[in-house]
């Protein structure tokens, strides 16, 4: 999902950083797009229609609880990052988030049918390539 893909991203920035404030500045918004553009509660949502019953509990729970690990990740850059250094405990518990984040939309899609993950899968991959296509370099390289 494009969700998963995001927190992957994220990682890389909360992996690589090494200033607290810094950090903040690039994950604050990023994140909050994360939140607004994809919508992972209304997405769990809708996708749980295309459940079958009996797993409908243990599936939304797994992917409410993907929500809530993004949830964290936003709130901790929100209130707890700073100043300063960032620390090996701040890198863990962002990077953590976001991993459990991706983690719980794997459990989730595995309740899904195969079907409508490989076509949502197949849709994806023809955007990346869409948008790599459109990419003009030369605004990349004056950026």
């Amino acid at each position: 999902s494009r969700v998963q893909e995001a927190t992957v991203q994220q990682e890389r920035f909360v992996r690589k950083a090494t200033n607290q404030q810094d950090l903040k500045n690039k994950m604050k918004l990023t994140l909050r797009l994360i939140e607004k553009s994809y919508r992972l509660v209304d997405q769990i949502t809708y996708c749980s229609t295309f459940l079958p019953s009996e797993n409908l509990v243990e599936a939304t729970a797994a992917g409410n609880e993907a929500a809530e690990e993004l949830q964290s990740a936003i709130d901790y850059v929100r209130d707890e990052l700073t100043v300063g250094p960032l620390t090996a405990k701040q890198k863990d518990f962002l990077a953590s988030a976001l991993i459990n984040t991706r983690e719980g939309i794997f459990v989730f899609l595995d309740f899904m049918p195969q079907g409508k993950v490989e076509e949502a899968r197949r849709r994806i991959e023809e955007e990346n390539v869409a948008n790599i296509d459109e990419f003009d370099e030369e605004i990349d390289k004056n950026a």
